[in-house]
């Protein structure tokens, strides 16, 4: 490697002998704003990682306490209790590591220390909450709760957003520094005799070409883009930079997408998560506006299942849940969404679907989980029924609020009368069923 760079340096001394003063000046100031765009590149990358990474853990730590947060509120026994304090925990350490991450602006320092509040008193009305079996006071207790949740999300999603503006400001200067680069290189090509045009060609290739698509890789890095890994040879500065972008590019990306699953599905079924859900009927209830389709949203649970929790143990429960979910999951269309509204609770959504055809796929639920047996922890078999309660949308209703409510009002009919049977909004069949 030295007999190579020694090599180069002989070629552009003999070149830049032949050269003008002028050549001599532009070169001179062309190789330092190279130097200066890898250094403010490798800056870049190094505010990325001390704030950037911080507030990416501080948002997952979050997310996982608000699940740990829902079980606890759901079952409310002393092993969710214990899981949830200990998730906490590490969300409270998150917070201070974030807290001490060196922003430059101030107004991210306030808004994680705003989300710290938040989160405190989020995590003290979960403590404070006594389980009952009322699931109307559980279910608004929990939807005060999620809706401080989404406030320190929404807090945290700013910060992390100011973070990547920083970013995009010192990408700025950076690609200005590299446009600087090009042109003195190529007023150099121009005044140069041929020998200094092979010269530039070289530059070309070997310096400014790689910082070019190291530097769009880093942009995409910073707005979520596609994260491509940039090609490199040679064990020199700009090798060892690319490298270090490339395995943190390779990190991002895995974060990004473990975050984005988290973010969307249960972490016990694998089916949407109650977020989720909300996000689903809110593009539902849109769409039905836009294009006058109606949709039929399904509320479902296990019949006795606190039995089942109670005779087999909260791990065994755990698993009729997910097959459960299984069930479900083949028994309905590609079409239509499934999701876990919470504990064993479990909602679809069946779009342009009402009436005779949306209670015919509902009974095909329902006989699809009770002609079939799960399979306990202990290998013992278990029949499991379900109820379920049915609401159409638009009908009278305004609000996914409405629909929730007039698919819980069903499901709550449904066990009134016996369980193991579906129930629509109005308690009835439609007529022609």
């Amino acid at each position: 490697m030295r007999n190579q760079e020694g090599t180069i340096r002989l070629q552009v001394t003999t070149a830049l002998a032949c050269a003008l003063a002028l050549v001599f000046t532009i070169a001179g100031v062309s190789f330092l704003s190279i130097m200066e765009l890898a250094h403010t590149i490798e800056e870049a990358m190094e505010e990325y990682t001390m704030e950037g990474q911080p507030l990416l853990e501080l948002i997952q730590a979050v997310q996982e306490s608000d699940l740990e947060g829902h079980d606890y509120l759901t079952y409310g026994t002393k092993n969710e209790l214990a899981e949830y304090k200990s998730t906490a925990k590490k969300t409270d350490m998150a917070f201070e590591s974030a807290m001490k991450a060196p922003f430059d602006d101030e107004k991210e320092k306030e808004w994680v220390r705003s989300a710290f509040i938040k989160w405190r008193v989020a995590y003290n009305l979960t403590l404070s909450h006594s389980p009952v079996n009322d699931p109307a006071i559980k279910l608004q207790h929990m939807r005060k709760i999620d809706d401080q949740m989404n406030e320190i999300e929404t807090t945290l999603n700013w910060a992390f957003q100011r973070a990547q503006e920083e970013m995009k400001e010192i990408k700025t200067g950076a690609l200005s520094l590299q446009r600087m680069s090009t042109i003195f290189i190529i007023t150099l090509s121009v005044l140069a005799v041929i020998g200094m045009v092979l010269l530039w060609r070289w530059l070309v290739h070997s310096i400014t070409g790689p910082l070019k698509e190291l530097a769009s890789n880093v942009k995409a890095v910073g707005t979520g883009g596609a994260i491509l890994e940039t090609k490199v040879a040679g064990d020199d500065e700009i090798g060892r930079l690319v490298r270090a972008v490339n395995d943190m590019s390779a990190r991002v990306s895995e974060n990004t997408t473990s975050l984005k699953e988290l973010a969307e599905h249960d972490e016990l079924t694998g089916l949407y998560n109650n977020r989720a859900l909300m996000g689903l009927l809110q593009n539902e209830i849109a769409r039905s506006s836009r294009y006058g389709h109606t949709f039929s949203f399904i509320l479902l649970d296990i019949d006795h299942f606190k039995d089942i929790n109670d005779t087999y143990g909260h791990a065994a429960g755990d698993d009729v849940i997910c097959q459960l979910a299984t069930l479900i999951t083949e028994s309905i269309r590609d079409v239509d969404k499934a999701a876990r509204y919470g504990g064993d609770e479990i909602a679809l959504i069946l779009p342009e679907t009402v009436g005779t055809k949306a209670l015919a796929m509902a009974e095909r639920v329902r006989l699809g989980v009770s002609s079939q047996h799960v399979m306990l922890p202990g290998g013992e078999m278990l029949r499991i029924e379900i109820s379920i309660g049915m609401a159409e949308y638009p009908g009278k209703k305004e609000s996914i609020k409405d629909l929730i409510l007039a698919a819980d009002d069903a499901l709550y009919e449904a066990k009134r009368k016996g369980r193991n049977r579906v129930c629509t909004e109005s308690g009835q069949p439609p007529a022609n069923w």
